[in-house]
């Protein structure tokens, strides 16, 4: 199995994102299902905001969106990610948080931490986060509201760029075998 990372690119990759988030369920996301206008406004590439394909086998499986990419010497990036229901439970949650963490420390020298939220009754999330060398850091009481006007709490998660060096099998949280881009 080869997994690669692809930038979106604003408008080629239109359609392939309305086909791809729209033909699966997103149950731990804001909408849990979205419809094309809804995908088109959504921001996928601006100067805050990068976006890369998961691309495993040849076959487009998921998507990784980074946000607050503008101010990341003060600030923290935000990541968003997506695996398509039928390639779920495979590992590609864990290579893609890993990779997407190596990307972001090699790409801005200057960035500090990574962030990420998810629901807390979003275990997987939970456990690709924490195997991804994150750290559970709080969690805000019903801040998480679905389109249904249901409430969740936010389970907030973070990693520093010294996290990744102080393991010690020296691999920081990529792990063997994976790398930064």
């Amino acid at each position: 199995m080869t997994t690669d990372y692809q930038r979106v690119e604003i408008p080629r990759d239109n359609d392939s994102l309305v086909e791809f988030l729209c033909n699966d369920e997103w149950p731990f996301h804001r909408q849990s299902s979205l419809t094309p206008d809804d995908v088109v406004a959504m921001d996928f590439s601006s100067p805050d905001v990068s976006s890369f394909w998961i691309v495993d086998d040849c076959q487009k499986v998921g998507l990784v969106r980074l946000f607050d990419l503008g101010d990341v010497a003060d600030g923290a990036p935000l990541l968003d990610l997506r695996i398509a229901a039928r390639h779920r439970t495979r590992g590609l949650g864990k290579r893609a948080t890993c990779w997407t963490v190596a990307h972001l420390f090699t790409t801005y020298p200057e960035l500090h931490r990574v962030e990420a939220n998810t629901r807390h009754d979003n275990a997987a999330m939970q456990r690709v986060l924490s195997a991804a060398g994150f750290t559970h850091e709080g969690r805000l009481r019903e801040a998480w509201r679905s389109d249904d006007g249901r409430r969740f709490d936010t389970m907030i998660y973070g990693i520093l760029r010294t996290d990744r060096t102080s393991s010690a099998d020296g691999h920081g949280s990529l792990g063997a075998g994976l790398s930064a881009p």
